[in-house]
């Protein structure tokens, strides 16, 4: 069985074994793991079995729920020692903290410090770089010494870093390098991630076998004086300090000398880098802290760069994706217009990104009738390209000769809510046509009203009859009929042509779509579509599709 580890920001931690059930986690105790945060929703995530693993989804919780240092928007499987984020709680699958991190409230006067090196100091002008003057006296020689040493270190540690490693493994190689040559009885590398930002222990490094079951307690109060002042900060001989020996931490852990510096990229501070000594007798000194602040602008720049190389991989890899998933959808949907006697029909779909959620088809019942779809999948992407797949096959399933409309409503709502996630739902529209008669039967599950048009151009809207696909199961549709005539047009839409804005921010509504119908009512369907769509285009001044736009119109012509 899978165990969840959970750590509190303060407390103890405590473990919750996984079943076959579907657990929930939150601030309310009627949670399967209640967690007292009040970063934490009241239903925060739900963690449930899915195909022999187990898979993590948040629950529309207010802060979100972060896995591995990246907020999750889909369910995402879960594998041996990833880290669940919510709020200020961590929570670890099957994987136990060997060493447990707690940021705790120690004092943070300014007599407690020996030493504070603002970065501008370490950076402005580094001993490092500086070149030797022949009239440097023997008095320095100690001081060159110990430059060439910092130099010698980092450049060590610069091509060590040199080629690219996964941001993960490139944060354990950091903190071996800097404990490698820094030595030192425990180190600490500190992310800022999380809603609301905090800092996140990325990597522990215990040198000391006898302190790894104990917790390490850092000074909230020391981080937020490296962070606001942009300084790194040196503790040296704690236990002969009168203000800091007295502390509980100092004493359990008998800590004499302890490094803070921040991780830098020469932007802004990502992070922290703590250290300290305990069994080492030699404390910490000043050329130790310049050191370790070199070393934490190394690492947080390359740690900047790993981030952005994994960006820029799984974007190319989520491109792939997407293209085939695309080609995979217009596969889906129809690749031309139906010839139907004495009707002209035409459709259409722009989808907003390469895969989009609406939805729209042809289906041919028999000799006297034809269906047509169009169906608008909540969300974009792939989740939604995915859902619209089922959907189209399901119908393709149910309409046939003998079938009935109204049960195949039910029957789709009924998949729809068993095979999708709480927050997805499809308003869906469906019409019969009798080609003899020009009767309309239609289902109308929560989308946008089609607009029917007579040859005077007067309008009537097809309303809703139904709640959205997939909201609720076991829901009756009503089927409603409506009749076109000669010369009639029978506009079906999705919301992202309604919805569509211009740089004011202004919709280009029902009303303008009403316009355009009685302007080009003349035309063919497909002229009309076309119409419709460059006129849309011009409104919004040619910017980024917000939504899919779809288009079925069908014209009885004689």
């Amino acid at each position: 069985m899978s165990t969840l580890y959970i750590y509190p920001k303060k407390g103890n931690s405590f473990r919750h074994v996984l079943t076959n059930e579907k657990i929930t986690l939150g601030r309310q105790m009627e949670n399967s793991v209640f967690i007292p945060d009040p970063f934490c929703s009241s239903n925060h995530a739900v963690i449930y079995p899915r195909n022999g693993d187990y898979v993590v989804r948040d629950n529309g919780s207010k802060n979100g729920t972060f896995l591995n240092g990246q907020k999750i928007t889909a369910e995402i499987r879960l594998k041996k020692g990833d880290e669940i984020l919510i709020g200020s709680t961590r929570i670890f699958f099957d994987k136990e903290l060997s060493t447990d991190v707690e940021l705790t409230d120690l004092p943070s006067a300014s007599a407690n410090i020996n030493t504070i090196m603002h970065l501008e100091e370490v950076f402005k002008k580094p001993d490092v770089l500086t070149t030797v003057k022949a009239q440097e006296l023997p008095a320095d020689i100690s001081r060159l010494r110990a430059e060439h040493k910092s130099f010698a270190i980092i450049s060590e540690v610069s091509r060590s870093l040199a080629l690219h490693m996964p941001l993960n493994e490139l944060m354990d190689h950091i903190m071996d390098l800097i404990s490698d040559n820094l030595p030192m009885d425990r180190g600490i590398l500190m992310l800022k991630e999380g809603n609301p930002v905090q800092l996140i222990p990325r990597v522990v490094r215990v040198k000391n076998d006898s302190l790894r079951s104990q917790k390490i307690l850092v000074s909230q109060s020391i981080i937020n004086m490296v962070i606001d002042n942009h300084s790194s900060i040196l503790i040296s001989d704690v236990q002969a300090d009168p203000l800091l020996k007295s502390q509980e931490s100092i004493i359990k852990l008998n800590i004499h000398s302890a490094m803070c510096v921040p991780l830098w990229n020469n932007k802004e501070i990502t992070g922290i880098i703590y250290a300290d000594r305990i069994s080492i007798p030699d404390n910490f000194d000043k050329e130790d802290l310049r050191l370790l602040t070199l070393l934490s602008n190394l690492a947080a720049v390359k740690i900047e760069n790993s981030k952005l190389i994994d960006q820029s991989v799984e974007k190319q890899k989520m491109e792939r994706e997407l293209d085939l998933a695309a080609n995979i959808q217009r596969d889906f949907l129809p690749d031309q217009d139906p010839e139907c006697e004495n009707y002209d029909i035409a459709g259409g779909n722009l989808p907003c990104h390469q895969v989009g959620g609406d939805y729209y088809d042809f289906l041919k019942i028999d000799d006297g009738r034809f269906g047509f779809v169009v169906a608008d999948v909540s969300g974009k992407g792939v989740s939604a390209s995915l859902l619209m797949a089922s959907l189209r096959a399901a119908i393709h399933s149910e309409v046939h000769a003998q079938y009935d409309i109204k049960k195949m409503a039910r029957k789709l709502n009924n998949f729809v809510h068993a095979s999708s996630a709480i927050n997805h739902f499809i308003t869906f529209f469906f019409c019969e046509l009798n080609r003899e008669t020009g009767e309309l039967r239609f289902i109308n599950a929560g989308h946008n009203p089609p607009l029917v048009f007579n040859k005077k151009c007067q309008a009537r809207r097809l309303e809703s009859c139904g709640l959205c696909l997939g909201m609720f199961p076991d829901v009756e549709y009503e089927v409603m009929t409506t009749v076109l005539d000669k010369g009639d047009i029978a506009l079906l839409f999705t919301d992202g042509i309604t919805e569509s804005r211009n740089k004011a921010q202004e919709e280009f509504g029902e009303k303008r779509l009403f316009k355009l119908c009685k302007k080009y009512s003349k035309l063919s369907a497909r002229e009309i579509l076309d119409n419709i769509y460059g006129e849309v285009e011009a409104f919004t001044g040619g910017g980024i599709r917000m939504d899919d736009m779809t288009i079925v119109i069908i014209k009885r012509v004689g």
